[in-house]
């Protein structure tokens, strides 16, 4: 499976569009809630968002330890949504697609610029770390897709079959052999 693009939909399901190993190309919305690990992968982007989309707070990510409490703090007015590669499988090309909360709560969508993740020269000194968590996200992707790796949610709750009415009058329990105590 290669997959082209993918992104978390409103409601917190996933669509992707890949191609499957007999060449078809797919076009996949889930029903089900996207699991934690997939929206951590989507978060981890963030970073490499910040950076390639030149928002003020790039210059203080603490790139050694990108899962700090302060780079939390600092990016968390950014989300990442979705990435889709383009090019050809020598120059693969990722886009991310992503919004930014203003102080006015209005959500502003932004998507990065086309970034080569092939470039070996040192056009951006992130781009090996980026290539790895584009490939970590669409491992759950594919985790979600193939294994139906999903979040549980709560079911319905049935009250219409046959069970004890928890605000009903109480119930003997069974006998029990009274216990005495020696004085």
């Amino acid at each position: 499976m290669k997959i082209r693009k993918a992104k978390l939909a409103k409601g917190g399901t996933v669509e992707a569009s890949y191609v499957d190993d007999d060449g078809n190309e797919i076009a996949f919305k889930g029903k089900n809630v996207a699991h934690n690990d997939l929206r951590n992968r989507l978060s981890a982007l963030v970073p490499y968002f910040a950076d390639l989309t030149e928002q003020k707070e790039a210059d203080s990510i603490d790139w050694l330890n990108l899962d700090s409490e302060e780079n939390n703090k600092l990016l968390y007015k950014l989300e990442v949504r979705g990435v889709s590669i383009g090019g050809d499988d020598t120059m693969p090309i990722a886009v991310m697609s992503g919004n930014r909360t203003l102080m006015t709560s209005k959500v502003l969508n932004i998507n990065s610029p086309a970034t080569d993740l092939s470039a070996e020269d040192g056009e951006w000194v992130h781009v090996d770390d980026f290539r790895d968590a584009v490939d970590a996200f669409f491992f759950e992707v594919e985790l979600y897709i193939r294994d139906r790796k999903w979040a549980v949610k709560q079911t319905e709750l049935n009250f219409d079959e046959e069970c004890e009415d928890p605000f009903g009058e109480p119930a003997p329990t069974e006998e029990v052999e009274p216990i005495t105590i020696p004085a």
